[in-house]
C-alpha cells in the first residue's frame, strides 16, 4: 500500500530514523495502555514524543530565523493547524457518535466537558481537574485524557517561538552569534523548568505531570540539541551515541512503572536516551543503530504515529465503558492496537495527507487556515457543549432500561442545594420532607448515601405524621471536625458545611428535634482500595476551627491519607459526635454499610444478565467488616446510639442480588434506588420510632 510519504522537513533532511523512533514511543504508548505484559514504563512514549518536537520544531525555526532574520508566525501557525486539526477533528467527531450509542447521558457530559478543554488547548488543565492521577482505573473511562499531551505541546510553542524571536532580534549579530543567545535561554528554560518539575514531583506530582512548566526542559532538550553545532562522527562513535540512547529507552520502558515518582528525576533517563539517539544519527546517519530505526515497518509506524497515537485511546476507553470498566487484554489489543491502526492509515491516507497537501482552499494559502483553525475551535467547543446536555433530553432509545433504573431516586427542591462553598446552609423550609406542616422531629444528616434511603424516611415520616429536616452534601461525611482530603482537593467545603450543620443543632432541639438519622459511605472517606475502584479519599482532623494542613501530593493512600490513619480519624471524630448528640439529649441512628455491587447493576443486568451481576455475600462481609465493626464499637459505647443493619434484606446466606424479581436495587455500584429504599421502611421502623420517642 502507498503512504504517500512526505518529510516535514525536506527531503534532504529527512530523518527516517526519527520516525523510527515515533514507532517506538507510540508503540510503547500504546502497549502500556492496552496493558501489554512486561512493558510497565510504556507511558514514557510521550516524554519520547516532546524531546522529538522539540528537536524538530526548534530546528526548523532555526532555519528560518537565520535564513531570514525572522519567524513568520502566522505561516507557523497555520502549519500547526494543517498537522495536527484534520486528525483530531475527525477523532473527536467519530468519538463523540460512537460514545452516544455507548455512554450514558451522564457520561457523555462529561466528555463533552473534556471535549471543549480539547477545543481550547486546555485539555491539561481539565485533565487535573477531573483526572487528578494519571494513573488511576478511573481514567481509562475518559475518552480524551491522551489530548492532555497534545495541549502540553501547543501550549509551548505559543510561547517559544515569540521568546526565540524576541532574543535572535535583541542579541543576534550574524547566524552563529545569534544561536549563542538562543542556546542561553534555552539553558535557562531548560534549568527553571526541570527544577519546577522536581519541586512539583514531590510536592504535587499531578501538576508536574500535566502542566507545560514542569514539561518545558523536555521540549527545550530536543531544542538544545537542534540549536548545537553539528559535528559529523565516525560510525563507531554516533553508534554509541544512539546505541547508548536506545538502551536507555528500552530500560525505561522495561524497568520504570507507575507506581515511582513521576516525572522528577527518573524522567531523564527517556529524555537524555532520546537525546543521544537524534544525535547519534544527526552526527552518521549510516551508523547501525539509526539504520535500526530507520527499518521500514518502523518508520511506516512512526509516519502513522499521530494518528495512532489519537485514535487508540477513546477505542480503548469506549470498549472498557461497554465492558463496565473492565479491562481484557484480547480486547484491548484488538481495538487500541489493530483497529487503532487501520484508522490511523485510512485518517493518514484520506484525511491529514490532502489536507495537509492543501488540496482544500480553507487549508491552502496562510489567511484561510487561520481563520479555518478558530472556526473548527469554536465549532469544536460548541459541539462539546451540545454533547453535554443534547443525550440527557434525546438519549439512545436502546438505553431506556438502563436509565429507568437509573432516574429511580428522590427528587428535592432545588432550593435544598449544596452550596459550592459549603455556606449558607438552605433554608430549612426547603429541606423539609415527610408529612406536610408537620412538626419537625428528626434531623437526616449525611452524604449521598443519606439521600438515597430518603424515600424511606420520607414514607416512614408520613406514617408517623411527623416531618424531617433533610441536611446533606455529597462526598462530605457529617463530621464537623475532619476535612476529606484527595485527589489533589482538600474538601473545606465539607467541613464548613458540617459546622454550620452542628451549630445549628441545639436550636433544632430547642424546636423539638428528638434524634438524628446519620448514614454515610464511611469506607469512602478512609482510603481504602476495593476492587475495581481506587483509594481516592482520606480525612485528616480540622478540629472545630480552622483546616488541618498538609504538606506533600494530598494524594489517598499515602500517610497522613492511609488508610490505617483515616480510619483512626473517623472513630474518633464518630465518638465525638456521639458525644455531643448526647449532651443535647439527641439520639444517633446509624446505618452500617449496605452491600456494594462490583458493576453498577442497571449496565450490568441489560448487559450480562442478572445472575452475572451478583456478588457473593461473603465478599460484601469483607469489605465492610471494619467499618461495621467501626460503627458496633461506638454504638455499645454510647447509650444514645443504635445501629442499623439492612445486610439481610440485601442478600440471602451465600449471594447479595443486583437485583431480584425483575426490580434492579441499584443506580450505580454503591448507591440503592428509590424502590428497593421504600422496601426496607418495615425493617427500619422499630429504630426510626425510637429516634421519635422524647
Amino acid at each position: 500500500m502507498s503512504l504517500n510519504i512526505t518529510p516535514s522537513v525536506g527531503a534532504d533532511s529527512y530523518r527516517p530514523d526519527i520516525d523510527g523512533l515515533r514507532a517506538f514511543a507510540v508503540l510503547s504508548v500504546v502497549a502500556f495502555h492496552i496493558g501489554l505484559p512486561g512493558l510497565p514504563g510504556g507511558f514514557i512514549g510521550v516524554d519520547i514524543f516532546f524531546v522529538i518536537s522539540g528537536y524538530l520544531i526548534s530546528g526548523l525555526l532555526k532555519k528560518e530565523l537565520v535564513e531570514r532574520g525572522r519567524i513568520d508566525f502566522k505561516a507557523f501557525y497555520a502549519r500547526r493547524i494543517r498537522r495536527l486539526a484534520p486528525a483530531l477533528v475527525l477523532v473527536v467527531l467519530a468519538t463523540l457518535l460512537a460514545a452516544y450509542f455507548v455512554m450514558l447521558p451522564d457520561d457523555q457530559n462529561k466528555l463533552g466537558r473534556e471535549v471543549r478543554g480539547v477545543a481550547l488547548l486546555s485539555a491539561n488543565h481539565h485533565f487535573l481537574q477531573h483526572a487528578f492521577d494519571y494513573f488511576d482505573s478511573d481514567s481509562d473511562l475518559k475518552p480524551m485524557l491522551h489530548i492532555w499531551s497534545l495541549a502540553v505541546e501547543e501550549q509551548y510553542y505559543l510561547v517559544w517561538p515569540l521568546l526565540m524571536w524576541l532574543v535572535f532580534r535583541r542579541w543576534g549579530s550574524g547566524s552563529s552569534g545569534r544561536e549563542r543567545p538562543v542556546r542561553g535561554l534555552l539553558s535557562l528554560v531548560w534549568l527553571l523548568s526541570f527544577g519546577l518539575c522536581l519541586w512539583l514531583s514531590l510536592h504535587d506530582t499531578p501538576r508536574a505531570f500535566y502542566l507545560m512548566p514542569a514539561r518545558a526542559w523536555e521540549f527545550a532538550s530536543g531544542a538544545l540539541l537542534a540549536m548545537a553545532p553539528q559535528r559529523a562522527m565516525g560510525r563507531g562513535r554516533a553508534a554509541s551515541l544512539a546505541g547508548a540512547g536506545l538502551l536507555l529507552l528500552a530500560g525505561s520502558v522495561l524497568f520504570l512503572n507507575d507506581k515511582m515518582l513521576f516525572p522528577g528525576w527518573i524522567a531523564l533517563l527517556p529524555v537524555l536516551g532520546t537525546v543521544l539517539l537524534i544525535w547519534g544519527g544527526a552526527a552518521n546517519r549510516d551508523n547501525p543503530v539509526s539504520r535500526l530505526m530507520s527499518w521500514r515497518p518502523w518508520v511506516v509506524v512512526g509516519i502513522l504515529s499521530y494518528g495512532f497515537y489519537l485514535w487508540h485511546w477513546p477505542l480503548l476507553v469506549l470498549g472498557r465503558y461497554w465492558g463496565l470498566g473492565e479491562r481484557a487484554l484480547e480486547r484491548d489489543f484488538l481495538l487500541g492496537g489493530v483497529l487503532a491502526l487501520g484508522l490511523a492509515w485510512l485518517s493518514y491516507r484520506y484525511v491529514e495527507q490532502p489536507l495537509r497537501q492543501r488540496r482544500l482552499p480553507c487549508l491552502g494559502a496562510v489567511k484561510p487556515t487561520l481563520k479555518t483553525g478558530l472556526w473548527l475551535t469554536l465549532s469544536m467547543w460548541l459541539l462539546g457543549t451540545v454533547s453535554m446536555y443534547a443525550p440527557k433530553h434525546f438519549p439512545w432509545l436502546g438505553q431506556q432500561a438502563i436509565l429507568q433504573a437509573k432516574h429511580d431516586a428522590m427528587s428535592f427542591n432545588d432550593a435544598c442545594n449544596m452550596p459550592g462553598d459549603g455556606l449558607p446552609l438552605p433554608p430549612r423550609a426547603a429541606c423539609m420532607i415527610g408529612q406536610p406542616n408537620a412538626p419537625l422531629r428528626l434531623l437526616a444528616w449525611g452524604d449521598s448515601h443519606t439521600d438515597h434511603l430518603m424515600p424511606m424516611y420520607e414514607q416512614l415520616a408520613k406514617q408517623h405524621g411527623v416531618s424531617i429536616l433533610r441536611r446533606v452534601y455529597h462526598g462530605c461525611p457529617p463530621l464537623p471536625d475532619v476535612t476529606p482530603v484527595g485527589e489533589g482537593k482538600m474538601r473545606t467545603w465539607c467541613t464548613r458545611f458540617a459546622r454550620a450543620v452542628r451549630e445549628e443543632l441545639p436550636d433544632l432541639k430547642a424546636k423539638g428535634v428528638t434524634g438524628v438519622l446519620m448514614n454515610a459511605r464511611w469506607i469512602g472517606y478512609a482510603a481504602e482500595v476495593l476492587p475495581g475502584r481506587p483509594a481516592q479519599t482520606g480525612v485528616v482532623e480540622a478540629g472545630l476551627q480552622g483546616v488541618p494542613k498538609l504538606p506533600g501530593n494530598m494524594i489517598a493512600g499515602v500517610p497522613p491519607l492511609d488508610h490505617a490513619s483515616s480510619m483512626r480519624v473517623l472513630e474518633a471524630a464518630l465518638g465525638r459526635q456521639a458525644a455531643y448528640l448526647q449532651s443535647l439529649g439527641l439520639k444517633l441512628v446509624l446505618v452500617s454499610p449496605e452491600p456494594e455491587m462490583r458493576y453498577s447493576p442497571a449496565e450490568c443486568v441489560a448487559r450480562k444478565g442478572a445472575q452475572a451481576c451478583n456478588v457473593p455475600r461473603q465478599n460484601v462481609e469483607s469489605e465492610r467488616a471494619e467499618v461495621a465493626a467501626m460503627l458496633g464499637r461506638l454504638t455499645a459505647a454510647h447509650a444514645n446510639v443504635r445501629l442499623w443493619d439492612p445486610i439481610n434484606r440485601f442478600c440471602d446466606a451465600d449471594t447479595c442480588y443486583a437485583s431480584k424479581n425483575g426490580l434492579i436495587r441499584y443506580q450505580d455500584r454503591d448507591h440503592i434506588g428509590a424502590t428497593m429504599a421504600r422496601s426496607l421502611g418495615a425493617d427500619f421502623d422499630v429504630d426510626f420510632r425510637w429516634a421519635l420517642a422524647p
